[in-house]
């Protein structure tokens, strides 16, 4: 090289990329396609598949199409195989804890019944039907423990890995560990992972159109959700839906410390709050209302395990929140079949009424609140919630043929001043053509406070000791109340009066008197032990049935099945259970019978009770005992709407 070259100066460089260099994750890069599975005719003709969907290319070529079916057990990849073990021991042990439940609050029939099931060898499918657990396909027992083996066998690899690492920490330098520690330091500044649930992915259409009707805080009343909006939307969906039917607190007044956000107000709990989303869950198809997102009935078991661990914490304080609490609990458990601890819960909310001094001739003489001077709002509050008790106590007391405790209010039921609320459905994006009507609460209160009256006359009637051998006798004292629920019935609008225009409640109102009227009937049919006037009372038990089934269809027809309160669940059983055995009388029980099974379908995807009744009936259809319409089993057995599901 010359001494020219050698002195020539060149510029210098322009300073390059930092080390550190992050990929840029907004460029897709494509990678090969690889195939964890192949198609059951490829693997037989032991040649390679393209992979799913069908039919794969293989297949075509072969001119095979309609013999490529890809089984989706045979991938055995550890993350989906991993994804379906979990899944099949998760609907294991549902059935294994549905079956210790069943086994502790079943009657002897029922227990029986269950245990004959698995001393028969019966499937597991029909052992969950029977127990009320989720309706799941089990999978082979020996297909689950291959899949459990390769797992295992995967899981030690990753033991042996993370058992080598640790050796290699041991010879690692001085050097190695201080970048160990480095590396270690930002990985603690490292924002935490994501969770595993997306709260984007539930995100639709119909949620960004929703305006809750009530805009309420999650904080500081539960710790299951920071999240105002579905905290907004369920306590919206409560006072819409289920608030009318059942109340058992006062809308403004809660409403309003719900807001203020103080934990310690009289009006409003963390334990109230909890309950309320829970009983809400059920009138809601957001995914972050479930507990296990392939059950249906787990809307609202996050909520009410909440309820439940705020209950113990409070060590049976006596507070008022805590009774309506305690009521809320008591639907939740009874619309999920599980009648024996419903009762139970109940029974707790009447201990607590007492020691309040909420009734008349139960109160505890060492109450520190007796004597006691409320505010105005309070007492408000407690004739509410003492009411409410009273005729849930009867409810739930006929339903489950206990004895109620009879507890009579402390306050005569005024409220004397008793605003009303205006009423709109809620959610209104299917429809935004609905008008605004009066809430009728107070109207609501009255009439429900009327129908537990007279469900007390008739409990005293059945258990009047002089009159268990006098059917004649008790058939003419029964006619006093049968008049006054039929006089009743004349001042409210029948089926073909409802429309579009009338609150849900006037519906309601409606068949709960109808309800109580074939109560009496059935009461009336198991005491003539000879017979003479079975078939005219069951004639009439029949027209009753039917009338309640055409009510219920123009509930659906206005409002939707999702909409049907929880407080209906006992009647839609009352009512099949009046006409399955009745089809063969008339036409018009057969309709009815085939439109109460739609109306029932619907409701056994949120509540449990209504999907234990659908299972009786169709066993019962399977032993002969009842014959039904074909009609009626395909939409009680599911083979309607999976028609309807192929077809599009």
């Amino acid at each position: 090289m010359s001494n020219h070259d050698a002195s020539k100066s060149f510029p210098a460089l322009a300073p390059g990329p930092p080390r550190n260099f992050t990929p840029q994750t907004q460029i897709a890069v494509s990678k090969a396609k690889k195939n964890s599975t192949a198609c059951l005719a490829c693997k037989a003709a032991k040649r390679k598949c393209s992979g799913p969907p069908n039919p794969c290319k293989a297949c075509i070529s072969a001119g095979a199409e309609n013999e490529c079916h890809f089984d989706p057990s045979r991938d055995l990849r550890r993350k989906v195989a991993v994804k379906r073990t979990i899944k099949e021991l998760t609907d294991y042990k549902d059935l294994f804890d549905s079956l210790l439940s069943a086994i502790r609050a079943a009657d002897s029939d029922k227990l029986e019944r269950i245990v004959g099931l698995v001393k028969d060898n019966g499937s597991l499918h029909d052992i969950a039907c029977a127990v009320g657990s989720p309706v799941t396909r089990f999978t082979d027992s020996k297909v689950l423990s291959a899949t459990s083996l390769s797992i295992t066998e995967d899981m030690d690899g990753s033991l042996d890995a993370r058992f080598m690492e640790q050796e290699d920490a041991r010879n690692r330098r001085p050097s190695d560990l201080e970048s160990a520690s480095s590396m270690s330091e930002q990985d603690k500044s490292k924002p935490s992972p994501q969770p595993a649930f997306d709260p984007y992915a539930r995100v639709s259409l119909e949620n960004l159109c929703d305006l809750p009707l009530f805009n309420v805080p999650a904080k500081p009343w539960t710790e299951i959700t920071i999240d105002n909006d579905l905290a907004s939307h369920l306590v919206s969906l409560y006072f819409t839906w289920d608030h009318p039917c059942a109340q058992f607190l006062d809308q403004r007044i809660f409403l309003e410390h719900m807001k203020r956000g103080l934990p310690d107000s009289e009006f409003c709990s963390p334990v109230l709050v909890n309950a309320i989303l829970a009983v809400a869950s059920a009138y809601s198809d957001r995914s972050d209302v479930l507990s296990d997102s392939e059950n249906t009935f787990s809307r609202g078991q996050k909520f009410f395990a909440e309820t439940e661990r705020l209950l113990r914490a409070e060590e049976g304080a006596p507070r008022l929140t805590t009774v309506q609490a305690l009521l809320l609990m008591c639907c939740v458990l009874f619309c999920q079949g599980k009648g024996n601890m419903s009762w139970l819960m109940l029974g707790q909310a009447i201990h607590m009424g007492k020691d309040l001094g909420l009734f008349r001739h139960h109160r505890n003489r060492n109450s520190k609140h007796n004597g006691k001077r409320f505010s105005r709002e309070m007492e408000k509050v407690r004739t509410i919630t003492a009411w409410a008790i009273f005729s849930l106590d009867i409810q739930i007391s006929t339903k489950l043929q206990k004895d109620p405790s009879m507890v009579q209010p402390l306050s005569n039921g005024d409220l004397g001043i008793d605003n009303d609320f205006d009423w709109i459905p809620y959610p209104r994006s299917n429809q935004a053509s609905y008008a605004t009507n009066p809430a009728r609460l107070p109207l609501m209160r009255t009439g429900l406070t009327g129908l537990t009256e007279i469900n007390i006359r008739i409990h005293e009637l059945f258990d009047d000791e002089n009159l268990r051998e006098d059917f004649r006798c008790l058939l003419d004292k029964a006619e006093v109340p049968y008049t006054h629920l039929e006089q009743w019935l004349v001042s409210w609008p029948d089926a073909s009066q409802i429309g579009q225009q009338s609150t849900p409640q006037v519906i309601v109102l409606r068949i709960h008197c109808l309800h109580t009227i074939m109560s009496l009937l059935e009461g009336l049919i198991e005491r003539d032990e000879h017979g003479n006037m079975v078939l005219q009372l069951r004639q009439s038990w029949r027209k009753y049935a039917v009338e309640i089934t055409q009510c219920l269809r123009c509930y659906r027809v206005s409002y939707g099945l999702r909409q049907i309160p929880g407080q209906l669940v006992g009647v839609v059983q009352s009512a099949l259970h009046a006409l399955v055995y009745q089809l063969e009388e008339s036409e018009e029980a057969r309709y009815a019978f085939i439109e109460l099974s739609h109306i029932g379908v619907g409701l056994s995807q949120r509540f449990k009770s209504i999907a234990d009744s659908i299972n009786t009936i169709l066993s019962l259809s399977q032993r002969g005992t009842a014959r039904l319409p074909h009609d009626a089993i395909a939409i009680l057995d599911g083979t309607e709407l999976r028609g309807h599901q192929e077809a599009r």
